[in-house]
């Protein structure tokens, strides 16, 4: 269903565009939740909307703006780590997916929401939905190796919604324990090692543990300044140095409030 919440369960080997996933979490519903694409490139056997006849019409490519969002809110992409650039996303079509062209994308706030609840994480889906931000921004990038990386900014309608968002998440993350050893995992889990350096900080590093669990990490950083939260995750090899995470996140709460 979403790419990025492919990108935050760990499941981004190979490229951001992946197979659709189901969502397994509710979210909190919003009124004025933004369309996060727009018309496809029509080819043979399609109209003008680039949908077959029959289908549903695709939908429109993604404004490079959202609200008061713009890419002066995300961050460089040199700032996650050596060797990473910008990335265009190409349309997928399959997935309802039509590209704008850019790496930055207005994301529908209700996906979103959805897309960063960790997945493989027992009781997660107990525990109080994500807060729905008013608009939602999106930069995804690449590195040399297909490591991949998304950066959010969310602009949300209080400062109390916001810290909901980064409170919840923490709940979330916390659920993501390492299994005992005598545990049979029928699939592969997630496993976070996370800290609360203060109320507006969130960090953490997850991988995956058990039968198909994928190689390597995710650092995470999630900042909040009044009503707007910033979040980045880096996908990284096993052998890769870990991300420094207090800096991004200090650079990350530079942007948000611009």
């Amino acid at each position: 269903m979403q790419r990025t919440r492919q990108l935050l369960a760990g499941l981004a080997i190979g490229g951001l565009a992946l197979a659709t996933g189901a969502c397994g979490s509710p979210v909190t519903d919003t009124s004025n939740a933004a369309d996060s694409t727009r018309t496809a490139r029509p080819t043979a056997g399609t109209d003008q909307t680039g949908a077959k006849a029959g289908d549903p019409p695709m939908p429109k490519p993604p404004a490079t703006t959202a609200g008061p969002l713009t890419r002066k809110n995300l961050p460089a992409a040199d700032r996650l780590g050596a060797g990473f650039k910008p990335y265009t996303e190409p349309d997928q079509p399959e997935e309802g997916f039509v590209s704008n062209g850019q790496p930055v994308r207005q994301r529908d706030p209700v996906e979103v929401a959805a897309s960063i609840v960790p997945l493989g994480c027992p009781g997660v889906e107990r525990l109080s939905p994500l807060p729905v931000p008013a608009n939602a921004l999106e930069q995804t990038y690449r590195a040399p190796g297909r490591q991949a990386a998304v950066a959010l900014v969310l602009d949300y309608r209080s400062e109390e919604a916001a810290a909901r968002l980064v409170d919840g998440l923490a709940d979330m993350l916390a659920r993501c324990k390492q299994p005992s050893a005598k545990a049979k995992l029928p699939t592969a889990r997630t496993v976070a090692l996370v800290k609360r350096p203060d109320a507006g900080t969130l960090l953490d590093s997850r991988h995956d543990v058990g039968p198909g669990a994928t190689p390597g990490w995710w650092d995470e950083t999630v900042v909040r300044d009044g009503r707007r939260v910033g979040l980045a995750i880096v996908q990284r090899g096993t052998r890769e140095a870990k991300l420094d995470h207090g800096a991004l996140a200090d650079y990350l709460r530079t942007l948000i409030t611009r």
